[in-house]
Parts: C-alpha cells; sequence; structure tokens
C-alpha cells in the first residue's frame, strides 16, 4: 500500500534533535520520512550529492522546513543553502510546505525588519545572538512573501512542532474528505439535472411527433443526435454554438469549430481534459475528431430518413 512521504528540509547539526523526533512522529502516523542523514535519499554515484538530495524532494507528498540559527551548508558554489534550493524544489512542484522557526530566531528576525528600514542602521553589523548569518532572515522573508505555502509558525521544543504538524495534517484530512463528499454531492445534483433534462426530451419528441410538422421534426432528430456527442457538447461548453448546418457544411472537426468563430488549442498532455478560452487535451481533440466524423455520418442519414439530402438541407437553410 502506498504511503504519503514527508520530506524533512533543515540544518543538519544544529537541528539535530528535532529532525531525530520529527523522524519517529511520523513513522508513528504510518507515513514515511524522508532524511538525507537516514539513508532515505538515494546518492547516485554519478550526481552531486546536493543534487540527488533534490531529485527526492518532488517524490515527496509533504514538505517540513524547519528554520534554525545556523544557516547550513551552500549548495555546490552558489550563495544559496541547500535548504533553500530544496524548498523552491517543492514550492515548483506544488508540494505542501509546513514551515517552523525557532523561537529565538523567529523574534530576531522581527528585530532585523525593525533596523533593516533605519538608513544610519547597518544591519550586517547588528549582532544576533542566536542567528549566525543573516542570510536566514532572508530566508524567512522568502517563504513570507511567497503567494502560497507561505505560512510561518515559532516553536520553542519539539512539543509545538509536533502539535502543529498534528493540527495541520488532520486539517488537511478534513479539508479532503470535505471536498470528496461535496464533489459527490455535485456529481448526484449533476445526474438528476440530466435526468431532468432527458425526460424534457423525451416529451419534447413526444409532442413534436403528435403536433409537429415534418421540418421541425427532423429540425429535432437532428440536433437530438448532435448533443448526444461529447465532442459538440465539449463545443457548447467552449460557450459555442454548434448547429447541424454547421456540421454539415464542415468536413473535419477543425472546421467546423473555425465555422463557429472560434480557434482550439490543443494541449500536447496525456490528461482527457477541456480547459478554459478552447483549450483542449490532445488526446480529447483526437477523440473528438473521430467522433465528429462518425456524427456527420449519422446526421446524412437522418436526412435520408426523412427523404431530404445534405444538398437540400443547407440549400433551405440558406434560403431561410
Amino acid at each position: 500500500m502506498a504511503i504519503p512521504r514527508i520530506f524533512v528540509s533543515s540544518t543538519c547539526y544544529d537541528l539535530h534533535y528535532i529532525r531525530e523526533n520529527l523522524k519517529f512522529f511520523v513513522k508513528s502516523l504510518g507515513y514515511e520520512p524522508v532524511l538525507s542523514e537516514e539513508g532515505a535519499v538515494f546518492f547516485n554515484p554519478k550526481k552531486h550529492t546536493h543534487d540527488a538530495c533534490l531529485a527526492e524532494v518532488p517524490t515527496c507528498q509533504m514538505f517540513v522546513l524547519i528554520i534554525g540559527g545556523r544557516s547550513g551548508g551552500k549548495y555546490k558554489s552558489t550563495k544559496k543553502t541547500i535548504t533553500n534550493v530544496e524548498y523552491e524544489i517543492a514550492i515548483k512542484s506544488k508540494i505542501p510546505v509546513f514551515t517552523l522557526v525557532e523561537q529565538s530566531v523567529y523574534a530576531e528576525h522581527h528585530v532585523y525588519l525593525k533596523n533593516r528600514v533605519k538608513k544610519k542602521v547597518r544591519c550586517e553589523e547588528i549582532e544576533y545572538p542566536s542567528v549566525d548569518d543573516t542570510q536566514i532572515f532572508e530566508f524567512i522573508d522568502a517563504v513570507r512573501q511567497n503567494i502560497s505555502n507561505n505560512a510561518l509558525v515559532p516553536f520553542r521544543n519539539f512539543n509545538d512542532v509536533e502539535l502543529y504538524l498534528r493540527q495541520q495534517w488532520a486539517g488537511m484530512m478534513f479539508s479532503f474528505l470535505t471536498t470528496q463528499n461535496e464533489s459527490e454531492r455535485v456529481a448526484e445534483t449533476l445526474s438528476a439535472i440530466q435526468n431532468i433534462n432527458q425526460r424534457v426530451e423525451m416529451l419534447s419528441r413526444q409532442i413534436l411527433k403528435s403536433v409537429g410538422t415534418d421540418e421541425a421534426k427532423l429540425t429535432a432528430a437532428l440536433y437530438d443526435r448532435l448533443f448526444s456527442y461529447e465532442c459538440m457538447r465539449d463545443l457548447a461548453w467552449f460557450g459555442l454554438k454548434p448547429s447541424p448546418r454547421v456540421v454539415l457544411k464542415s468536413k473535419e472537426y477543425l472546421a467546423c469549430v473555425n465555422a463557429l468563430g472560434a480557434k482550439l488549442k490543443v494541449e500536447e498532455t496525456d490528461e482527457y481534459a477541456l480547459r478554459g478560452d478552447c483549450e483542449i487535451s490532445k488526446p480529447r481533440f483526437e477523440g473528438n475528431c473521430k467522433q465528429y466524423t462518425k456524427l456527420r455520418d449519422e446526421l446524412e442519414k437522418i436526412l435520408k430518413d426523412h427523404g431530404s439530402s445534405i444538398n437540400e438541407f443547407l440549400n433551405k437553410s440558406d434560403a431561410a
């Protein structure tokens, strides 16, 4: 059974006791802790050890960031620390991040912020008892200024860390279950609406059979078949108004879309999805193209059953 992997990122030495306790805490929940010193990271002999740590981040489902008073080792030959880069990878990978800052560092960060705006004060000359490099304060600012994953919580000891993570992860589970239940309710509502629509369509067909003209019956039959196909419902979802006339006049799916005054944007992805502004995934687009050919054949057959042809129908439509 697959279980969540939790990446623990921090400066290893000054926060060793926190990392050790976190390892056992994560295991007690049935999750897998990923810590570089525990052998959970595969150190590929062909890669730098720093890159091995970074490669492990996207494989995890959550990221715990612990900021202490020691800036830690630099990433290769850059000015950034390994912890900084690990965090950036987590953000790019859209992994939930839970950031905790040592209480003393958190307090001195406020001192740093107050003095930074004073022109006569040189922040780099101020001594901060709990911090070895003001780059830590810059890292805290970078986390706070992020548009997401930017919550920061101070801690005094591991009990604070454990309490915070328990609350947050319980909140995540609650949110997941609530969202899932809501999705199921929406699905049930949509199903009910679909059933209502089907009943309305059935009644409409019965009314047309009893009182409608032959032309009205033909039009109803064409539209009925038209919207039984997903390729047409997709166009309606984009806000377009497909009609039997446009379909019969356009031999290909793209030509039909263009005739409706739009242009599809086909995304190179394996998803089977639609997005706003006429964006469609490649698999869905290819499926719609195949459906479209079959739809045109069926519309032509309906015309024949009513004693008409494509040219006759189009001529009547143009005359109207």
